[in-house]
């Protein structure tokens, strides 16, 4: 009986680009030829799945094909040959546990098969390949009704989104099913990464014969709750440079859990960490602000993150001109409790020295010292 599970909580590979050398093989025989640069400028050309050779597999596709990168600046016969392809975690037996060293080898030894290229050591060919496109996911497993808190959630993500409003993209729909996405995953940068959360039950239940095709337990799963999938994109080399790790295939299949949710969680921030522009005039606070100010002050030394202490503020009003009053108010709060001026100092002073005796005597039996200077 297959007892394939989803493994919830756990980032997998779902899908990349891997590249090889050329003269890794000993012959490659592919009709198509992809060119990733232009030959004048070394700009990125990607419309790879248009330009590629389509090779059915496990009712799927395999898509392969010669690539030809132009080095920028130079005469157009100066370039780097190599071989590209590119398949889903669909095509793996496993489909939830993600794409796997043997299914890499799998694939390797099938398009051999094929005639479309030949090696004699498969384990110098697994070594020798790099990725591009890498989308990495976790699936967490929720109630159905979850759904509700959900929708409300992704609301104030929007709210907080740090990009322009057209990069961010909420969809609820019989067609799209129901989440988000952030920016546009072919132009994603560092700081404007590509990330997704959206309901992978419902799309997968769109594709009955795929979903059919899954284990009974799997299938149980989708049916009686709600799979919601994050997922992220390691769109080229500097994004795995930024995060301390490498490109090459054989070293992301070690990478460990507590490292992707690192990255998984540096991705988030990016996106949706909450950002504060300097009030015009924080030489004065009002006596009900200056409270306020040492409470925030409070949990900002007990190590709350700034997003914390503002959904405080922000996120418990449900009126939206009032959450933009408190946007503000925090704005001006925050900024005078973490970056205090002569104001700030003599009110911290003052706490602290009544803090301080009251303590000294046994009126309290805590003395709150502020740390900020």
């Amino acid at each position: 009986m297959d007892t394939k599970i989803i493994p919830f909580g756990k980032y997998c590979i779902d899908s990349a680009k891997f590249y090889i050398d050329k003269d890794i093989f000993s012959s490659v025989n592919i009709p198509e030829n992809f060119v990733l640069t232009d030959a004048d400028t070394g700009e990125i050309i990607d419309d790879f799945k248009k330009n590629s050779l389509s090779v059915p597999y496990k009712n799927h596709k395999i898509y392969i094909s010669n690539v030809v990168k132009y080095l920028k600046n130079n005469k157009s016969e100066n370039f780097i040959e190599k071989v590209m392809f590119y398949f889903p975690a669909k095509v793996s037996d496993d489909y939830f546990g993600g794409i796997t060293k043997q299914v890499i080898y799998d694939v390797i030894e099938f398009i051999k098969r094929k005639g479309y290229w030949d090696f004699t050591n498969i384990d110098k060919v697994f070594k020798a390949i790099y990725v591009k496109d890498l989308d990495v996911k976790m699936d967490r497993k929720y109630k159905r009704l979850d759904l509700v808190e959900l929708k409300e959630w992704n609301k104030t993500l929007a709210e907080r989104f740090n990009g322009d409003a057209e990069d961010f993209h909420s969809f609820d729909s019989k067609k799209q099913g129901f989440g988000i996405s952030t920016f546009d995953r072919s132009k994603a940068t560092i700081t404007k990464p590509f990330l997704k959360f959206y309901d992978k039950s419902k799309e997968v239940k769109k594709d009955m014969d795929f979903f059919n095709s899954l284990s009974p337990l799997v299938q149980e799963d989708l049916i009686q709750s709600l799979v919601y999938r994050f997922e992220f994109t390691m769109k080229e080399k500097s994004f795995f440079d930024k995060h301390g790790l490498s490109n090459r295939l054989e070293d992301i299949f070690e990478v460990q859990q507590d490292k992707w949710n690192e990255v998984g969680r540096a991705f988030l921030r990016y996106c949706f960490e909450v950002t504060l522009k300097p009030p015009r005039d924080v030489s004065k606070l009002r006596p009900i602000e200056k409270i306020l100010m040492l409470l925030t002050l409070d949990l900002h030394e007990e190590g709350w993150t700034t997003t914390d202490i503002r959904s405080r503020f922000v996120d418990t009003q449900l009126d939206k001109k009032q959450k933009q009053r408190m946007r503000v108010l925090f704005n001006r709060i925050w900024y005078s409790a973490t970056i205090p001026g002569e104001m700030t100092k003599e009110l911290v002073a003052a706490f602290n020295r009544t803090s301080r005796w009251d303590y000294e005597f046994g009126l309290t039996d805590r003395q709150r010292v502020y740390k900020t200077s």
